[in-house]
């Protein structure tokens, strides 16, 4: 008698997750990574720009709760969306939040430059002319006043503006990696603990025929600079995001679907795969779908920006938000 070995069949199922914590391409490949080689994960895209990641996967094997904890354990924060929580309304959230986050750069920003601005300016007029001793020269007692005015001033700007970096390069490093933080944290974390030495042991670098220089406006004006890149990223993105919104408003806010031999409306967040879908002549395509039946000619410039309508027939595929023109 022949037999068969027994097993579960599969059941796929896909998920988007959002992921706070990314701030460049390395930290999207990290959680990427870990998604896909965790058990019953079939596929897995992290997407930087929209903070999210799109994981199919086997839900005999895996499940969200266990995806986020895996994101978790990469060092960045996941939370699963809330179940009644729609898709514009996703939007909306995504949107007030990027919003937020450039309000909050742009003005970190802008003060890093301006302190970096009058620390480089106070360090070009006042750190001059120092005695000499050894041959090298050795902070006044004015020197020293300054340089220590200076260290509060750089201190203040790396835990106020920059502390993100810190926080994010230790993360990273707690987790065996590496990323945008860590480069900016070392760097300015090196200046500042350099002159710190300089300005309360300057001995320490004179007894060895060393200058006790001192670089506090140099690890300002790199704070200031990779902020401000920020702030045109962070523009960039919520800028895109607006754009996406328009997209999003094309859709429809309901369907006209055929079910029991009966045309009824529903919300669009309703519309299950399979339902077939009404569009009468001048109304916009309410999903992403393909023709059943019918042909016509269909409007998608503010999609693709065809002038023409393109001719649609049985099996053609149309996208939401598209104009039925005849």
């Amino acid at each position: 008698m022949p037999t068969a070995e027994a097993g579960r069949a599969q059941s796929n199922e896909q998920i988007r997750i959002p992921v706070t914590g990314m701030t460049c391409s390395a930290c999207q490949a990290r959680v990427q990574r870990a998604l896909q080689r965790e058990p019953g994960v079939l596929d897995a895209s992290v997407n930087l720009m929209m903070h999210s990641a799109a994981v199919t996967f086997d839900a005999n094997v895996a499940s969200p709760e266990k995806l986020v904890e895996v994101i978790r354990k990469t060092g960045y924060g996941a939370e699963l969306a809330p179940p009644e929580e729609t898709v514009l309304e996703e939007q909306r959230s995504r949107e007030q939040s990027d919003a937020d986050s450039y309000a909050v750069l742009k003005k970190k920003a802008i003060v890093s430059g301006i302190v970096g601005a009058i620390v480089m300016a106070i360090s070009m007029s006042s750190l001059t002319g120092a005695p000499m001793s050894m041959g090298v020269a050795l902070p006044s007692y004015g020197e020293t006043t300054v340089r220590v005015g200076l260290l509060v001033m750089s201190l203040f700007i790396m835990l106020w503006a920059g502390r993100h970096f810190y926080t994010h390069a230790w993360t990273a490093f707690r987790h065996h990696s590496a990323d945008m933080n860590t480069l900016v944290a070392v760097g300015t974390g090196a200046a500042f603990l350099y002159s710190v030495v300089a300005t309360l042991a300057p001995n320490i670098f004179v007894s060895q025929g060393v200058p006790a220089d001192v670089y506090y406006e140099a690890v300002i004006v790199i704070l200031a600079f990779v902020l401000t890149g920020n702030v045109f990223e962070a523009r960039a993105k919520t800028q895109t995001t607006k754009a996406l919104q328009s997209l999003v408003q094309l859709q429809p806010r309901t369907a006209r679907v055929v079910r029991d031999g009966n045309e009824i409306d529903i919300a669009i967040d309703d519309v299950q795969t399979g339902d077939v879908v009404v569009i009468r002549p001048g109304e916009r395509v309410a999903v992403d779908g393909e023709v059943v039946s019918g042909s016509s000619a269909v409007d998608e410039a503010m999609i693709t920006g065809e002038a023409m309508p393109v001719m649609k027939n049985a099996g053609d595929r149309v996208i939401g938000g598209t104009i039925n023109t005849t």
